[in-house]
């Protein structure tokens, strides 16, 4: 994965990292795409989008955590999922899992996988 400098982070970064806090204390009125849509994350290049939102979540690791709390929490199927250092998706069963040595890496994955995912499907 690239490093990249924080000066360098687009403002969607930060949007799309916050989406499990700030759609958890919203007023319920929001969909969950909203929020996606609202951040308007560029996953053009999926390798450089991972490699900025690993950077953001280095510098706020707590943000890992709501993620980790929102893939728990989702009911639906199929869809991505984060357990710790795996990712992958489930539909009954897990498929094209990966595990990763370092858990926001795994996040970062995640992250990248839902919004693709939420903004493809209306």
């Amino acid at each position: 994965m690239c490093s990249l400098p924080h000066d360098d982070s687009p403002v969607w970064i930060a949007l799309l990292c916050r989406i499990p806090q700030e759609w958890k204390i919203g007023d319920g009125a929001d969909r969950l795409r909203q929020h996606f849509e609202r951040a308007s994350p560029d996953l053009s290049t999926v390798d450089r989008a991972t490699a900025l939102i690993r950077h953001h979540l280095g510098d706020e690791p707590a943000l890992a955590e709501a993620w980790q709390t929102y893939s728990y929490d989702k009911r639906t199927k199929p869809r991505a999922y984060l357990d710790d250092c795996e990712v992958g998706y489930f539909d009954g069963r897990r498929r094209d899992a990966i595990r990763y040595d370092d858990r926001l890496d795994a996040c970062a994955d995640f992250i990248v996988r839902e919004a693709r995912s939420v903004l493809a499907n209306a």
